[in-house]
């Protein structure tokens, strides 16, 4: 079974059209799981005016607001099913996906921990978020995925559920936001993705949403994002994660002796001042 997992706040109207998708199935093995972070709109109203109709399986959960690696980490505990599809309120599947991703995962071997698809325009459905994988069936990890072959653009990542809960997003006092990269970054350490050139869902980029909020966000979270590139540094060991390191940590208030906590000490100290001033001017 494929649990269809949504993280959503405030999002009810996204949530008819994501629903309407679910229904262009002609795969009916999964339950949608919506974990609710403390939204405030109609969206408990509606959600359950769906369980009501009963056309497919619901579960729902609301929880207080606490960002989306909470909301994440609770829909691990919850899914029922062996294969876990993490897809955001804003987005829909195209029609008759569902069957395919239960069938791509069939005798997948231990060291593949999920598939990984196209995604789409919801505007522009023909056009691809980024860039094709390099080949059709493509076998590698997350990392060497975007930073070696230089894949770009969103893809919709599903996981085997044992290997979700293997990796949940750690959650850091005071904060709502860690990248989902530094998931998959970690997953790679440990598995590969078998990688589809086939367009599976569409995505829409809200002016309020996190992609085009990016560093507003980040900057407002900084401590998961200095993890981030702290962790990203012993993947790939370049000055600019040193960089990304320091930035969010003065942003965190991180003191300069904490900083040193990394296997770059060096060019922490010499990059500590320049990167201070960049900070000061970007605040």
């Amino acid at each position: 079974m494929i649990t269809i997992f949504t993280p959503t706040y405030n999002r009810k109207k996204e949530l008819e059209r994501l629903y309407e998708s679910l229904l262009n199935q002609d795969y009916d093995d999964f339950e949608w799981l919506i974990v609710d972070d403390g939204s405030i709109d109609d969206t408990e109203k509606y959600v359950n005016s769906l369980i009501k109709k009963n056309k497919i399986k619901i579960k729902y959960f609301k929880k207080e607001n606490g960002g989306k690696p909470s909301a994440y980490n609770k829909g691990l505990d919850l899914a029922s099913g062996n294969i876990f599809l993490a897809i955001d309120s804003d987005d829909v599947f195209k029609e008759n996906v569902l069957k395919k991703i239960s069938s791509d995962f069939e005798n997948l071997p231990n060291k593949i921990g999920g598939v990984m698809y196209l995604q789409g325009y919801i505007d522009n459905p023909s056009k691809v978020v980024g860039t094709n994988f390099p080949d059709d069936e493509l076998i590698e990890n997350y990392f060497n995925i975007y930073h070696k072959l230089h894949v770009t653009g969103d893809k919709l990542i599903v996981l085997k559920t044992k290997v979700a809960r293997e990796f949940y997003f750690p959650i850091i006092d005071g904060e709502k936001f860690v990248p989902e990269a530094l998931i998959f970054n970690r997953i790679s350490l440990k598995y590969d993705f078998k990688c589809i050139n086939y367009m599976a869902s569409l995505k829409e980029y809200l002016n309020e949403g996190y992609s085009n909020n990016y560093f507003a966000l980040v900057k407002r979270n900084p401590l998961g994002n200095m993890l981030y590139f702290k962790e990203l540094y012993n993947l790939e060991k370049s000055i600019y994660n040193v960089y990304g390191y320091i930035l969010f940590g003065i942003y965190g208030k991180v003191s300069f002796k904490k900083l040193l906590n990394h296997k770059a000490k060096f060019l922490i100290i010499i990059l500590y001042l320049p990167v201070f001033l960049i900070a000061k001017v970007r605040k």
